[in-house]
């Protein structure tokens, strides 16, 4: 759910441009260590699991203004580097239909990145004491908090004021955003956008953390569902997580 929404122009270059090097300098150590026959192998599931993850950042869950990412659940089929590189093929992708700037491509990538790094791993270490729906619901809720405080980390360090809000687009479904705001007081924007927030019968800051609390649970919930069917189907994909 994670995933920064601004248009270019907002974020300085030194930023951005730095979140390209990394992003960039990953991908290069990531495909140096690979051959060429396996990532021949591996691309038609790259492509696979970037639609997966396209199609996941497209629909409406409806009962909650967000959209699920599956990026951990990138992280368990492809693993952490091949993850990273359908990461950044999906933030690429979604830049050149205007979902966030194309200069925060980079950016993105490590957010992204950075939660199906600590997804699989978390899969990993928790499936050697739990079951498999367990250990993908705690891995993904985990992650998703870990991505969700490095974009806020990310933007509160390149400009003035940072809000979690969620943002309408006109496809009709809401996600989470960072907004920036130059020059206005912390607790005016806090009660002119925050109270604004409004689920159910719920307003303000309650709101707001029950539509965090909602969407982690069915971004959990729904990768662990997801794995399960893998392993119906393809439990090798899974198996080569535990081992």
């Amino acid at each position: 759910m994670s995933h920064i929404h601004l248009p270019d122009g907002i974020i300085s270059p030194i930023w951005w441009v730095t979140g390209y090097l990394l992003c960039f300098t990953i991908l290069f150590f990531i495909l140096r260590k690979l051959d060429g026959e396996e990532i021949r192998r591996k691309v038609p599931m790259i492509g696979i699991v970037s639609a997966i993850m396209l199609l996941g950042m497209s629909v409406p869950l409806g009962i909650v203004p967000v959209h699920l990412s599956l990026a951990v659940l990138s992280g368990i089929l492809l693993g952490p580097g091949f993850g990273f590189i359908a990461a950044f093929v999906v933030n690429l992708l979604l830049a050149l239909i205007a979902h966030g700037g194309v200069t925060l491509i980079g950016l993105n990538t490590l957010i992204v990145g950075t939660e199906i790094f600590v997804g699989y791993h978390l899969f990993k270490a928790f499936s050697k004491k739990f079951s498999q729906m367990p250990s993908t619901v705690f891995a993904t809720s985990i992650a998703l908090v870990v991505s969700m405080a490095l974009t806020v980390t990310i933007v509160g360090a390149t400009a003035g004021l940072v809000e979690v809000i969620p943002h309408h687009h006109d496809h009709g479904h809401v996600e989470e955003e960072i907004l920036i705001e130059e020059g206005i007081e912390e607790t005016v924007v806090e009660e002119s956008i925050v109270s604004d927030v409004k689920y159910m019968v719920f307003s303000g800051w309650t709101a707001l953390f029950l539509i965090l609390l909602v969407g982690n649970a069915l971004e959990s919930f729904g990768t662990a569902y997801i794995v399960r069917f893998f392993m119906k189907i393809r439990p090798d994909l899974i198996h080569q997580v535990k081992q």
